[in-house]
């Protein structure tokens, strides 16, 4: 179990401070001389929306029986030509994930910062990316000084074109941490991602019930849509409130009601795999410490005052 002070996945000296509001408007040398005005003008850029002809359309056949059938389609989804994807799918029998390319999200990071940079959170003995137990990749993406975590799979995919696909997904990813296409997530499918909802993959099983996305029955989320939906996020606010005894009070409560205790983070310095609770434990026993302390001073100056 790692015993440093520093914040999940953080080697900065900007630290879980980094996003707090009352701070001047000149930065540290580690910003690479960005302001935060300048820094706030990049998240702008950032969430501009993308022109038409830069989105992409995912389809996900959702209707079981359209499956059975061999992708030809249903009683109730004729396969025909959809006007979004440009592809024959079961018509209302699929939904079409709206979605930027690594090229289109790149061009985005370019134009805002023509420095910005990407790192993996742990590497191999060979300096080389370290992927975790689902093939999956933790990140830091920096933009403009500021960095955010992001967390790339290749679904089932294997090979090299694994690993480009991986990468990819991690950027775009923590690119959705500044905002960067968050538009096109419309409020159904953060419902079905931060909740577990709808199952894309199953459907009612009476013909007469109604077929749609929604109506479909709850699933529980794979390991690796817990690491990439809901840890990613979680960690953020851990290092937001790092200095905070009750804010990591809270993440531990939250990590108990989210089942993320057991969950491996980089933590420390050199970085290892750490449980969470274990990481929190530690900075919990820290943060009271330094608050006796501080009290002890306090309670020190008020006698020598008096």
């Amino acid at each position: 179990m790692a015993t440093a002070t520093e914040a999940p996945a953080s080697v900065t000296a900007e630290g879980p401070t980094s996003h707090t509001q009352n701070q001047a408007d000149t930065r540290p040398a580690n910003t690479f001389g960005y302001t935060r005005a300048e820094q706030i003008e990049a998240l702008h850029k950032l969430r501009e929306p993308f022109l038409p002809t830069e989105i992409r359309y995912l389809p996900r056949v959702w209707c079981k029986a359209c499956k059975n059938a061999g992708w030809k389609g249903c009683e109730q989804h004729p396969v025909d030509k959809c006007g979004k994807c440009k592809q024959k799918m079961p018509r209302n029998g699929h939904i079409d994930l709206a979605y930027v390319g690594h090229a289109e999200a790149t061009n985005r990071l370019l134009n805002v910062d023509p420095f910005w940079d990407w790192e993996p959170l742990t590497v191999d003995e060979r300096g080389l990316p370290q992927f975790d137990g689902y093939r999956g990749l933790w990140i830091r993406l920096t933009v403009c000084g500021m960095s955010r975590l992001g967390y790339g799979h290749a679904g089932d995919k294997t090979g090299g074109d694994a690993l480009k696909e991986v990468i990819g997904d991690a950027i775009r990813n923590a690119g959705m941490r500044f905002g960067m296409a968050l538009d096109l997530w419309t409020s159904s499918d953060l419902e079905i991602v931060e909740s577990g909802g709808a199952s894309l993959d199953e459907t009612a099983s009476s013909p007469a019930q109604d077929s749609r996305p929604e109506a479909a029955r709850p699933r529980s989320m794979s390991p690796a849509e817990t690491q990439q939906l809901v840890l990613g996020p979680f960690l953020e606010r851990v290092r937001n409130g790092w200095d905070s005894l009750e804010a990591t009070l809270q993440a531990l409560a939250e990590a108990k009601a989210k089942a993320l205790l057991n969950e491996l983070v980089p933590f420390g310095e050199p970085k290892v795999p750490t449980r969470v609770e274990d990481m929190l434990n530690v900075r919990i026993k820290k943060l009271r410490a330094r608050q006796a302390e501080l009290n002890g001073h306090a309670d020190t100056h008020a006698r020598s005052a008096a």
